[in-house]
């Protein structure tokens, strides 16, 4: 956590600020990061849980397939950046590019990228920023920060997710990554994408 802070502390006043949304996806293919290995499967469910690569949802697996990153003002002071986790079936993308082709996850990662911008900016403007204020630990305050932000970011995008896998066919899961979230609460500072 501190060594990503401290990242963020040098990288963020380089880059120009504004306030308003932005995404820029880290890969442009829906692909699983997993590593694919012959450890017992027991044993590489744990490990995959304990490094965020899969998850759980509705009785099916999702793999860590895309990391975006994202944020939002509220106004001049407060307001949220970091980086959001896309999960996906594995077995339902295989299927899907066997019935419908490759091209059609070009759409699904718009469509993705939109609402969850959308659900990022909602967050944002309903956030209550004052929350562990009177913390004087700053590590502590972010931390509770963003772990408050990640509850509200995740309740106000399921819906978009049901939406969405009703019409593709495709489980997945956004995610708010709270070590890589910072909460602004004295200068919103969102970079420009490049």
């Amino acid at each position: 956590m501190h060594k990503l802070q401290f990242m963020f502390s040098i990288l963020l006043p380089l880059l120009s600020a504004c306030s308003s949304s932005i995404t820029q996806p880290i890969s442009s293919d829906i692909e699983s990061i997993a590593p694919r290995s012959s450890i017992d499967p027991l044993v590489q469910k744990e490990l995959l849980d304990t490094f965020g690569l899969s998850k759980l949802k509705m009785g099916k697996s999702l793999q860590l397939v895309r990391i975006m990153e994202g944020g939002a003002c509220k106004n001049t002071q407060q307001g949220a950046f970091g980086l959001f986790k896309l999960y996906a079936n594995l077995d339902d993308i295989k299927r899907i590019k066997q019935t419908q082709g490759s091209e059609v996850f070009a759409d699904f990662a718009l469509s993705i990228q939109n609402f969850s911008m959308h659900a990022l900016q909602q967050a944002v403007n309903h956030f209550d920023f004052k929350i562990a204020t009177n913390s004087s630990n700053t590590n502590h305050k972010q931390e509770q920060q963003a772990k408050s932000f990640a509850v509200l970011f995740s309740d106000l995008i399921a819906n978009d997710i049901q939406v969405f896998e009703a019409k593709s066919s495709l489980v997945i899961d956004v995610t708010p990554d709270t070590d890589a979230l910072l909460i602004y609460t004295d200068s919103c500072e969102i970079p420009h994408v490049h």
